[in-house]
């Protein structure tokens, strides 16, 4: 497939940074679906976005379980985790959407946590865009994976523990498809954003590209 960092100046969509995205977590015995800055219920955004997510959760033998999401009291959905999953992960299904005078882009979401061992093996989930997590020593880097190989030069924006919006770095990936390294521990919310040339129709709408949108939740233990 033939990606494209921007769709001339009106869809510099590339940088991640300050934006809103769907973002999968858990709390306590749920995985919890919310779209806002970090992994938490926003009451200033609508959780309407991460209604239309299905998710999956995979153990570390493979073993995959559909999970049924349903309302949370609050601005999150929500979704009961079997017993001992090692990867939740989903897509989530935007529709068209169009800003202003900018072309109608159809949109996806690949929302993604770890639970447990962020690093163990065969924790990937094989979405059109995917974020992993790769350690390096104490600290952590973030690959970003297209139909499962890495890609050069992504714009990723990183949630680093315990900072605001606005104090996330905006990095991008090198050869291998790899951030910098990160050493703050805690909870981590990753964004990565690429685009898709490609028009066509979808629920009676046009739009002049596919905008994906892959974002990956971890906890860093301290």
């Amino acid at each position: 497939m033939r990606y494209v960092i921007a769709l001339g100046a009106a869809v510099a969509f590339a940088a991640a940074g300050r934006a809103h995205f769907v973002f999968v977590y858990v709390e306590g015995a749920e995985a919890r679906l919310v779209f806002g800055h970090k992994a938490e219920p926003d009451p200033k955004a609508s959780a309407a976005r991460a209604e239309k997510t299905a998710l999956t959760a995979r153990t570390a033998g493979g073993k995959e379980l559909k999970l049924t999401t349903e309302k949370g009291d609050g601005s999150f959905y929500r979704a009961k985790l079997p017993e001992a999953p090692a990867v939740v992960f989903g897509t989530t299904e935007a529709g068209v959407t169009q800003r202003g005078d900018d072309p109608p882009l159809l949109s996806f979401y690949y929302p993604k946590v770890v639970v447990g061992d962020p690093f163990a093996k065969g924790l990937t989930a094989g979405t059109a865009l995917e974020l992993v997590p790769v350690k390096d020593g104490g600290k952590v880097r973030f690959q970003v994976l297209v139909a499962g190989k890495p890609v050069e030069g992504v714009e990723v924006t990183v949630g680093l523990p315990g900072e605001t919006e606005e104090k996330s770095p905006v990095v991008k990936t090198d050869k291998d498809g790899l951030t910098e390294s990160f050493a703050a521990k805690g909870r981590y919310c990753v964004a990565a954003r690429r685009a898709e040339a490609k028009p066509g129709e979808f629920a009676g709408k046009k739009y002049s590209a596919v905008r994906h949108t892959a974002t990956l939740v971890l906890d860093l233990a301290k």
